[in-house]
C-alpha cells in the first residue's frame, strides 16, 4: 500500500491540534462567560462560544463519521468509507474504466502526444542514445552475470533443437531447389561451378597434389608394378605426367559440357534436379529419410559440441567487450539508436504509419486493458485492510477536512452572535 508523505502527516496533525484548540478555546470562553452570569459583554461572548462549540462538535462528528465510529460508538450511518469499501472499490474502478480507459480517449491522447515524433527527437539526442546504450549493456551484463553458463547452453541448445525439428527439411530444401531451377538458374550455377573447377585444376598446387596422390595410390595398390616402372622412369615424373593428362582430360570434358547446352551431362543434371525436387516435395518415404537425417544431425554430439562452442565463444566475447570502457557493442547500440532517431525524424510517412499502428493497437487492446485494469483496481481496494485504507484517505484529504472543523467553529460562533443580536432586537421592534 502506498505510504503517505511524512510532511503531509505532520501537517494533518498540526491542523487537528489547531481545530481542537479552537474547540477548547470556545469551551474556556463559555465557562468564563458563565462565571460572569453572561452579564453585559459576557453575554455576547457566551453566545459566540456556545454556538462555536456546537459548530465545532457537529463538524468534528461529520468528519470523523466519514472514517470511523465517533468515540468508538456504533452510531448508524458512521464509518461511511470502511462500511462502503466494496461499493467504493466498484464505483472507483468503473469511473476510471469509463472515463480514462475508453478506447477513443486513449487514441486522442496518443494523437496529441505524437509518440513517433517524440521518439525520433529523443533518440536523436546524443545524451539519450548514450543513456539507452548504457542501460541496454548494463541489462545484458546483469543477465550474463546471473545466468549459469552450462544451464544457458543447455536451454539454448534445446530451444534450437526444437526449432530445427519443427522445420520440414525435405519440403524446405525442395522449395529452394525449385526456386533455383526457375528460368534455368541451376544451369547458370553449373556453368559457374565448371569454371571454378577448371581454374582449380589449372593451379600448380592442385596438379602437384594430384601427382602426389597418384604416386601414393600406385605405390600402395601395385607395389611390384610401381617398382618395375621406377626402373624405366622416374616415379615423380610418371605421377606428374599422369596428373597432367588427367587434368587435360578433365579440362576437355568440362569444356564440352560448358559449350553444349544439350550435353548429356547437362540433361542428366536437369533430370536429377527435377527428380530431387519431386521426391523432396511428394515422396513420403524420402521425406521421412530426410527427417531422420535431420534429427540425427541435430542430436549428433559433434553438432551439439559445435553449438556449445559457438555459444561459449559468444558469451566470452560479450563479457570481455562489455567490461571495456569503450565497448564496441555499446557504441554500436548508441550509433544505431541515434541513426534511427534521425531517420525517423526525416520520414513523416513512417512517423504517421507508426502513430497509426499505435492508435490501432490501442483500439484493439483498450477493451481488455480497461477491464483488466478496472478489475485490478477493484481487487486492490477490496484487499486493503480497513485501517490502512482509512489512514491513507484521511491523511490524503484530511487537511482539507480539518479546515471544515476550523470553519465550523468560527462560522458557528458568528451565527451565535447573530442569533444573540436578533434576540436583543426583537423586543425593541415589538
Amino acid at each position: 500500500m502506498t505510504a503517505v508523505k511524512p510532511d503531509r502527516t505532520r501537517r494533518l496533525r498540526v491542523l487537528r491540534r489547531w481545530a481542537l484548540s479552537l474547540l477548547l478555546g470556545a469551551l474556556a470562553l463559555f465557562l468564563v462567560a458563565a462565571a460572569h452570569d453572561f452579564a453585559g459583554p459576557w453575554a455576547w461572548a457566551g453566545a459566540f462560544a456556545e454556538a462555536a462549540m456546537v459548530g465545532a462538535l457537529a463538524d468534528w462528528f461529520a468528519v470523523v463519521a466519514l472514517f470511523r465510529h465517533p468515540l468508538g460508538l456504533p452510531i448508524p450511518h458512521t464509518a461511511i468509507l470502511p462500511r462502503n469499501k466494496m461499493r467504493l472499490a466498484h464505483r472507483l474502478a468503473e469511473f476510471i474504466r469509463e472515463h480514462f480507459l475508453e478506447a477513443e480517449a486513449i487514441v486522442r491522447l496518443l494523437r496529441r502526444a505524437d509518440p513517433a515524433t517524440w521518439l525520433a527527437q529523443w533518440l536523436s539526442d546524443a545524451g539519450n542514445s548514450a543513456l539507452l546504450a548504457r542501460q541496454m549493456t548494463f541489462l545484458l551484463q546483469q543477465g550474463l552475470a546471473l545466468s549459469d553458463d552450462r544451464a544457458l547452453r543447455t536451454v539454448l541448445r534445446a530451444a534450437l533443437g526444437r526449432q530445427l525439428q519443427g522445420i520440414d527439411g525435405a519440403r524446405w530444401v525442395g522449395g529452394i531447389l525449385a526456386l533455383l531451377t526457375e528460368d534455368h538458374r541451376h544451369q547458370t550455377l553449373l556453368d559457374d561451378g565448371i569454371q571454378r573447377l577448371r581454374r582449380w585444376l589449372d593451379g600448380e598446387d592442385t596438379q602437384s597434389l594430384l601427382a602426389d596422390q597418384i604416386g601414393t595410390m600406385l605405390k600402395r595398390a601395385y607395389p611390384t608394378l610401381f617398382a618395375w616402372m621406377g626402373v624405366v622412369m622416374d616415379p615423380a615424373t610418371l605421377s606428374e605426367n599422369l596428373a597432367r593428362n588427367l587434368v587435360k582430360a578433365a579440362h576437355q570434358w568440362l569444356q564440352e559440357i560448358a559449350d553444349d547446352p544439350e550435353h548429356p551431362r547437362r540433361l542428366a543434371f536437369d533430370r536429377w534436379m527435377q527428380d530431387a525436387i519431386l521426391r523432396l516435395q511428394t515422396d513420403a518415404a524420402f521425406q521421412a529419410r530426410v527427417q531422420r537425417w535431420q534429427h540425427g544431425l541435430i542430436a549428433h554430439p559433434a553438432v551439439q559440441a559445435y553449438v556449445d562452442g559457438l555459444l561459449r565463444d559468444l558469451r566470452v566475447w560479450l563479457e570481455t567487450d562489455l567490461q571495456r570502457p569503450d565497448s564496441r557493442l555499446q557504441g554500436q547500440v548508441q550509433r544505431l539508436s541515434r541513426q534511427l532517431g534521425f531517420f525517423l525524424g526525416e520520414q513523416p510517412a513512417l512517423r504517421d504509419a507508426l502513430n497509426g499502428y499505435l492508435e490501432d493497437s490501442a483500439r484493439r487492446l483498450a477493451p481488455a486493458l480497461r477491464d483488466g485494469l478496472a478489475q485490478h483496481i477493484e481487487a486492490t481496494i477490496r484487499a486493503w485492510p480497513d485501517a490502512d485504507m482509512v489512514r491513507l484517505l484521511e491523511e490524503g484529504v484530511g487537511t482539507d477536512l480539518q479546515y471544515i472543523r476550523v470553519n465550523g467553529t468560527l462560522v458557528g460562533g458568528m451565527i451565535g452572535l447573530a442569533i444573540h443580536a436578533l434576540a436583543l432586537a426583537v423586543p425593541l421592534l415589538i
